[in-house]
């Protein structure tokens, strides 16, 4: 009866053993083929690029989780699908997910459009987390549902602040200097007093050594790929806002291709690759800055909290209120995003984890 019950006890353990091999050979057999998902964007690859190299990070991370039972096959520097097409190229699937900024397409994803409001964010945790969380609601998501995307996941660069050729200490010290600036970042400092100078901010460097202009608007990082404080060292960080409307999207269908433990790993990495991407980005140009200073190459002055008062005031007066306004007509619930941002963002940037 013991070497019965011996072989029964050998034969169940050996029939469990099995059983977990098959189970997790099963789904990286050699004879299965992945499922390959095409990726566009229009920076270059990484590693020359920090910014791509972050935003691909919940890429590179499931196809490892996988166990390559996705794949990605990525198309750099606008090859497959420019920058001004690729709500199309999505819809259409000619691409499965792509990288985007919704500004690109106010027609399309007009609500999608606050994150890009001047002043509204800084920071990339806080951005990117109040992006995604905003995503829940049903307003965002018909947007998005009405284009044939999914949000997949976010990135964003940081806020811009002000490089200048001369210390600049408050607004006060701004006024009447000519400052490059795009977008609507130039109707807030022209509304306090700066003089906006009109030309693509790669030609910032040129313009401040010319004296065509007295400084320019850009974030440490960029400001280092350009060498900006070569001829503009000092750092005001008053910041008019992070491009905060920039986010991976999928094509639908390409979403519903993905098994549903697939499509689980990439909503539950969310938040890991939002703090992937602020350590790899942020603490890229974080550390640009540092080491400037310690130099003595870049001297950094910090806006006093009335100044701050004052931006925001400025920004919502001069764009937020008439953002709200045009959405209202259009039947769209201006109001409730530019509220629900602000009061996500408060939340985020004060529960964003060290670093």
């Amino acid at each position: 009866m013991k070497k019965i019950r011996s072989f029964k006890l050998i034969l169940g353990i050996a029939m469990i053993v099995a059983l977990v091999f098959v189970t997790s050979t099963a789904q990286s057999a050699p004879g299965d083929k992945p499922i390959i998902l095409k990726f566009s964007t229009w920076h270059p690859s990484p590693p020359a690029n920090v910014f791509a190299d972050a935003n691909t990070w919940i890429l590179r991370e499931v196809e490892k989780r996988s166990n390559g039972r996705v794949k990605f096959e990525y198309y750099w520097s606008g090859s497959l699908v420019p920058a001004k097409k690729m709500l199309d190229g999505l819809k259409s699937g000619l691409t499965d997910i792509g990288f985007m900024i919704a500004s690109y397409f106010p027609g399309m994803l007009p609500l999608t459009t606050v994150g890009g409001l001047p002043v509204i964010c800084h920071n990339y945790y806080a951005t990117a987390m109040t992006f995604k969380e905003l995503m829940q609601l049903p307003e965002m998501k018909a947007e998005f549902d009405a284009n044939n995307i999914m949000y997949l996941s976010h990135s964003t660069n940081i806020s811009n602040g002000i490089w200048t050729k001369q210390k600049v200490r408050s607004i006060a010290d701004l006024k009447g200097k000519k400052i490059v600036v795009v977008g609507e970042g130039a109707r807030v400092l022209n509304a306090l007093g700066v003089t906006p100078v009109a030309i693509i901010t790669s030609e910032i460097y040129q313009a401040v050594e010319k004296g065509t202009a007295d400084g320019g608007v850009a974030n440490p990082g960029w400001a280092g790929d350009y060498k900006l404080p070569e001829v503009a060292p000092y750092y005001f960080e008053l910041t008019l806002g992070a491009t905060g409307d920039m986010f991976t999207a999928i094509n639908k269908k390409s979403w519903e291709r993905l098994p549903p433990d697939i499509q689980k790993m990439f909503i539950d990495l969310r938040e890991e690759a939002i703090i992937a991407g602020r350590n790899m980005y942020q603490g890229n140009a974080e550390g640009n800055l540092k080491g400037w200073v310690s130099k003595g190459i870049v001297t950094v002055s910090k806006p006093s909290a009335a100044d701050w008062a004052l931006l925001e005031k400025t920004a919502n007066a001069v764009v937020w209120e008439g953002w709200v306004e045009k959405m209202e007509k259009k039947g769209l619930a201006g109001k409730k995003i530019l509220t629900t941002w602000r009061e996500l963002y408060k939340k985020h940037d004060a529960q964003e984890p060290s670093k």
